[in-house]
């Protein structure tokens, strides 16, 4: 018999509901907030979202949850911002001001354009900042266990270590009182009763990133390790959160899965802090026309980037889509008109509007269009291949660009009558296009200085006394052959070279009727500038 198909959220909600038999199923993501968020920080949440959609649609109580990690040192500083951020080296970056004078600090900053990005992706977690949650000591409790249970933390990590952790070793780092960083702090004594450390901020180098240099002040004192004035370190503070927040799930990438990452350490700490291993799921990263995305090759995408050129729906769909295991490559030029077609494709089969012929098919084109959109409602009023709109913006007029797009999509017998839901339809894919357009299609092809002779120019000076007295496209169109034929050009190469002289590309629309409809003097100025 053959197993029933699932779409993979379908089949992660499953298996969560019959290993947790709690009131609330907790899928919990985070993001480092220590720079311009990019697509590849939207991944897990994006994801979770899935998940917790899933689970509600099998009446599971869910919650999604996205952690602001803004209690991280400030590790390197990006290309793109301003030097003097190197003086905050070391520090977290929720005590860095920002730099643009609009939040009340540097990863505010960041967390905000984070979460309008969210809510433009239909994804509206409960969010948590790193700092608040510390202040609010909601990591308290698990903080002085971690130090009461310090040493067989260390013997967990230590067996994934070449080199083993100090016997004074502690799984928290304390704020300097003095300097604010969090990167050169070393504690001395701890007094268990009273959750109070003893601390120097050692003035020894401490490096980031394996390039900045970053020296403590030297001071020396004793502060509460609670209520933000410490941080657990990484691999304690992931398992920690799962704790206190009941996390039953959550979504990461590959590296964390990686042997004696911080998913093997993490799912032993959290048993001796007193919660369960949530159920991982784990993911491959994107990569940009092939290549890792990276700063340093100057491929970042972001959410804005890919909203250029597709709805909000059409992104969670493309990441929806696949193996969570294979990794997703951002070629826009190539799947922006690739994606718009398949959604189309799923939203008819979604609506029992057309079949793939398929049924495994159908149900992952439904399952997917259905997660993307969140709530259908009904069909867009009209699915018009990507190509014929990029088709249409090639030769579209200097003004009126949404009529013209019309009465050609009429002609194309694409669509039957214009009303308002068309119209607005239309608009958009018409701005989506022309977008695309311009930047992977206009702009790679070569506008050449076109030389012709004197025989051809006597031909392009009739033509324009021909658009000036002629108002109507179809004798325009006769009037175009009889030049072609009395000059002794051939008719064929004569429209080959109108074409690149008004439409850079060797061929076009219907020649007579687009001169008329796209505005007679912009074309009469364009054939005058090769004569």
């Amino acid at each position: 018999m053959e197993k029933e198909y699932e779409f993979w959220p379908d089949k992660i909600a499953k298996e969560l509901a019959k290993k947790w038999k709690v009131e609330k199923q907790v899928v919990t993501t985070g993001t480092s907030m220590s720079g311009e968020p990019h697509i590849g920080s939207a991944n897990d949440v994006i994801r979770g979202h899935a998940i917790v959609l899933a689970l509600k649609k099998m009446k599971v109580p869910a919650e999604l949850v996205w952690i602001s990690d803004d209690m991280d040192p400030f590790r390197s500083v990006p290309q793109d911002m301003p030097k003097e951020l190197e003086n905050y080296l070391g520090v977290p970056v929720c005590f860095i001001p920002d730099f643009w004078g609009c939040h009340s600090n540097f990863a505010e900053h960041f967390e905000e354009k984070f979460i309008q990005q969210l809510k433009t992706l239909l994804v509206e977690p409960k969010i948590l900042r790193g700092i608040e949650m510390y202040k609010k000591g909601m990591y308290n409790d698990v903080i002085k266990l971690a130090m009461k249970k310090r040493k067989q933390i260390a013997k967990i990590l230590n067996k994934y270590r070449t080199t083993p952790l100090p016997e004074d070793w502690y799984p928290i780092d304390i704020i300097c009182e003095k300097c604010g960083k969090i990167s050169n702090t070393k504690i001395i004594s701890y007094d268990e009763k009273k959750a109070i450390a003893e601390y120097e901020c050692v003035e020894e180098t401490a490096l980031l990133k394996k390039k900045y240099e970053v020296n403590g002040c030297g001071y020396r004192g004793k502060t509460s390790v609670l209520n933000g004035r410490a941080k657990l370190t990484w691999r304690v503070e992931w398992p920690a959160r799962w704790v206190f927040l009941k996390t039953t799930c959550e979504p990461f990438g590959k590296e964390h899965a990686a042997a004696g990452g911080s998913w093997d350490t993490g799912k032993e700490i959290v048993k001796l802090l007193g919660w369960k291993p949530p159920y991982p799921v784990v993911y491959e990263h994107f990569l940009v026309n092939g290549q890792k995305m990276s700063k340093s090759l100057g491929n970042v995408i972001t959410v804005p980037d890919m909203l250029k050129y597709m709805k909000p729906e059409h992104l969670r769909y493309w990441m929806f889509q696949g193996k969570l295991t294979i990794a997703k490559d951002i070629n826009l030029k190539q799947m922006v008109p690739l994606l718009w077609n398949e959604f189309d494709k799923a939203e008819r089969i979604y609506f029992g509007l057309e079949s793939s012929g398929n049924e495994r098919k159908d149900q992952n084109f439904k399952r997917a269009y259905e997660l993307a959109v969140v709530k259908p409602k009904k069909p867009s009023p009209v699915h018009i291949p990507f190509e014929v709109m990029v088709e249409i913006v090639k030769i579209l007029p200097e003004k009126n660009h949404l009529e013209f797009a019309l009465k050609k999509l009429v002609e194309f017998r694409r669509i039957k009558q214009v009303n308002k839901d068309i119209e607005e339809e239309v608009n958009k894919r018409l701005e989506f296009a022309k977008r695309w357009y311009e930047d992977f299609l206009k702009v790679k092809i070569q506008t050449e200085k076109i030389e012709i002779d004197e025989k051809r120019k006597m031909a392009i000076e009739e033509l324009i006394k021909a658009i000036e007295r002629e108002d109507d496209g179809e004798k325009l169109q006769k009037e175009i052959f009889e030049i072609a034929r009395s000059s002794g050009v051939e008719i064929q190469e004569f429209f080959k070279l109108v074409y690149r002289i008004i439409l850079n590309s060797d061929k076009g629309p219907k020649l007579g009727p687009y001169i008329i409809e796209s505005g007679k003097e912009n074309i009469i100025k364009k054939l005058r500038e090769v004569i």
